[in-house]
């Protein structure tokens, strides 16, 4: 993975040392959560909404944690530019561009 020391432009009108938003996309959190079948822990990165139990194999579903991506407007263009710097994989930013396509199509 790449460094954040790099400049990512995440807007037209913005140019910050990275987006605020960006750390999260590029050293995303670990979240438990407990599997409402069998209770074991189940590990989520922050931007995962449902993982399969380590122990009994169901599909534990968990809330969204707030993401830049959902709501600002230069988010296309911020993970084309962390992708591009090779902050994030080719597969991360997929998984991260269908997130945002989801909730968008959803307003």
């Amino acid at each position: 993975m790449g460094s954040l020391n790099t400049e990512v432009r995440c807007s037209a009108t913005v140019s910050l040392k990275y987006c605020p938003g960006a750390k999260s996309l590029v050293e995303p959190q670990i979240i438990t959560s407990y599997c409402p079948v069998c209770g074991a822990e189940v590990e989520f990165f922050e931007y995962e909404l449902e993982r399969k139990c380590p122990d009994c194999g169901r599909t534990v579903k968990r809330e969204a944690s707030p993401s830049c991506i959902m709501w600002c407007k230069s988010a296309a263009e911020c993970l084309a530019n962390l992708k591009a710097l090779g902050a994030i994989s080719p597969e991360r930013a997929e998984e991260l561009e269908k997130i945002m396509r989801e909730k968008r199509s959803k307003e």
